[in-house]
């Protein structure tokens, strides 16, 4: 598989994690979503009940995308399917 559909693939699940997960609070009015490393931030003292809501008009101004943590759990989703494709691969061969 080449890398750069590799690297689609890995875009996609990053992002769609944001829609599995659940909150993770640092403090009352800060919180967190995204696997494996919390890249959405949202702040607001209370929690929208469903992970769609991020996306209405009223939430999406609560909303800080990190970059950086982004682009790190694309990277360690990249390095993970890369290695299981490649573990994969070497048990067909035997």
């Amino acid at each position: 598989m080449k890398n750069s559909k590799l690297l689609v693939i890995s875009i996609v699940i990053t992002l769609s994690t944001i829609f599995f997960d659940k909150f993770k609070d640092y403090s009352n009015f800060k919180h967190g979503l995204g696997l494996p490393f919390k890249f959405l931030e949202y702040y607001d003292y209370n929690i929208p009940k469903n992970n769609l809501e991020l996306l209405s008009l009223d939430n999406i101004t609560k909303i800080n995308f990190r970059v950086d943590m982004f682009l790190f759990s694309v990277l360690a989703i990249f390095v993970i399917l890369k290695y299981f494709i490649k573990l994969y691969y070497k048990k067909e061969k035997r």
